[in-house]
Order: structure tokens, then sequence, then C-alpha cells
């Protein structure tokens, strides 16, 4: 029974690592998204000043004109930032599924260990209780005969 309650112990704790690793994945996933949305409406900004400038450039001062391009460069270049931030979101993603990949197969192994030490503990209690009932029929014959 001792042997037993180490695999179920490292069943749990193999379950639990599993868990966790889902749930780093689960806030990757989320904070990927994040990005991924930042970055749309920052490319939704881009385009709406690009098409502003375009259509109504001359309209604008040499000051506002310079300061829109300004502000343009400087959302291109958190584009490049946003983009790095989610390059390296996936990249950890990709890290933590190859090891909720390796810790799932960890736990299918701890469980396998702890059904197969529950099919020999029942195997072993069918073959006590057996013997039990063989040797109860045995004594319970020699009562009967020994009058």
């Amino acid at each position: 029974m001792a042997n037993r309650n180490c695999w179920v112990v490292l069943e749990r704790k193999a379950h639990d690592q599993v868990r966790d690793l889902q749930q780093q994945l689960l806030a990757l996933q989320s904070k990927s998204e994040q990005l991924q949305g930042t970055l749309d409406r920052l490319m939704g900004m881009y385009a709406e000043y690009q098409a502003k400038e375009n259509h109504g450039g001359t309209h604008l001062g040499l000051q506002n004109s310079m300061n829109q391009r300004q502000f343009m460069a400087q959302l291109l270049s958190l584009r490049e930032r946003i983009e790095r931030d989610l390059a390296h979101q996936q990249s950890l993603m990709a890290q933590v599924r190859t090891h909720l990949i390796k810790a799932e197969a960890e736990r299918m192994k701890m469980q396998s260990l702890v059904d197969q030490e529950e099919r020999a503990e029942r195997q072993l209690r069918a073959v006590t209780d057996q013997k039990r009932m063989d040797e109860l029929a045995v004594s319970r014959f020699n009562v009967g005969h020994s009058f």
C-alpha cells in the first residue's frame, strides 16, 4: 500500500505540473492576443494618418506636416517593438507547449503506474480472499467429518 501511495503522489504532482503549464500557456496566449490587438489598432492609426497626409498634405502647415511625419515614424517604431514582443511571446508559447507535451507524457506514465499498482493490489486481494475462502471451506469440511 505504501508503494501505491507513492505513485498517487507522483501522479498528483505531474497533474499539478500539467495544470500549471496549461495556465502559463493561457496567460501567454492572452498576452499575445492583447499584443496583436494593439498592433492592429496601431496599424489602423498609421493608415489613418497616412491617408490624411496623402489627401490633405497641402492644407497642413509645414510644422504640422513635420509633426505628423514624426508621429508616423514613432508609430512605425512602436510597431517594430510590438512585433518583437509578439515574436517573443510566440517563442515562449512554443517552449511552454513543448514542456506541456513532456509533462503530459509524464503524467500519463504516472497514471499508468497508479493503474498498474491498483490492478496488482486488486489481484493480490482476490488471491488472498480466495485463499481464506478455501481455508474456511477446508476447516468446515474437516469439522463436519471429525464427528
